[in-house]
């Protein structure tokens, strides 16, 4: 009877967040994969099925692959540069220093706003007549250099992955700490005694036990960076001239300002494609490295 009551009262938590589960998030998900073979323009209720044509279109759509290759340039910064400050960082703090808890609160504080609150402060920063970066370059004698940072397609990507990074490099350098708390101390210390000292000790012995870790910065890194959307959209909407349109900017524009939620959600289904492969390739060889 007690079995049988506990499996009622545990169906009865489930049920809820099941449905729920189901409807916001299966749904959406097998309709975008229908709607791919369509032609629905996300406002009427009737459309035509066009087969593989939305996915051919695709392959030679050459606002898609500008778009892909911005991801790609956005992936390099976004997985190199906060995975190798948040080491740096937790490698400096993880010591017994004065002051340590108050840098750690200080560089994980971006981390608690959104990457539209953060597009929007650092659009302040790249403004080109009283922006901070701008007002700095002059008050050092660097005013050649200054230059409308978003409105320049040779930086407008690389400035806004400055402020992601800003933004993410806390949550990297968290995880890292996690991962060096949880290095064996007698085994630093024997590495000690064999005369392992600096950079030998760190790469040699400390770094490979962090690998759980890195594989865990990166992966999350590799997701963000083939989804982020908010922080360019915030900042540029994908200009000047598309430099900083990534795959789900084209897909919200193409859904939303040319109303093809058909072809949207083909391109909707490609980064999902992309996505699976790229974090599934990467997590089969981290467990490969480990064995």
């Amino acid at each position: 009877m007690r079995s049988v009551i506990n499996k009622k009262t545990i169906f009865s938590f489930l049920l809820i967040p099941t449905a729920m589960y189901v409807f916001f998030v299966i749904q959406p998900l097998v309709m975008t994969f229908v709607y791919s073979f369509t032609d629905w323009d996300g406002v009427s209720t009737s459309y035509s099925f066009l087969g593989f044509k939305n996915f051919i279109k695709l392959l030679h759509d050459d606002f898609f692959w500008n778009a892909f290759f911005n991801n790609l340039k956005w992936l390099a910064v976004m997985v190199s540069c906060p995975t190798l400050l948040g080491l740096l960082l937790a490698s400096l703090l993880s010591r017994d220093l004065k002051g340590a808890m108050f840098f750690k609160v200080i560089f994980y504080l971006p981390t608690v706003l959104s990457y539209m609150v953060t597009g929007l402060l650092w659009s302040w920063v790249y403004e080109p007549n009283i922006g901070i970066l701008n007002l700095f370059l002059r008050s050092v004698g660097l005013n050649e250099i200054t230059k409308a940072w978003l409105a320049d397609p040779a930086t407008v990507l690389f400035a806004i992955a400055i402020a992601a990074t800003w933004r993410q490099t806390g949550f990297s350098m968290v995880l890292y700490l996690a991962g060096l708390n949880g290095v064996p101390k007698d085994i630093i210390e024997s590495a000690k005694i064999d005369g392992a000292t600096g950079w030998r000790l760190f790469w040699k012995i400390i770094f490979p036990l962090l690998k759980s870790s890195t594989a865990v910065v990166i992966t999350f890194s590799l997701i963000d960076s083939f989804t982020v959307f908010d922080i360019i959209f915030t900042m540029t909407q994908g200009g000047p001239y598309r430099q900083s349109e990534v795959l789900a900017v084209y897909l919200y524009k193409e859904a939303f300002w040319n109303y093809r939620a058909g072809y949207a959600s083909s391109i909707a289904v490609m980064l999902f494609v992309i996505v699976l492969i790229i974090t599934s390739v990467y997590i089969r060889a981290s467990k490969e490295e480990e064995l």
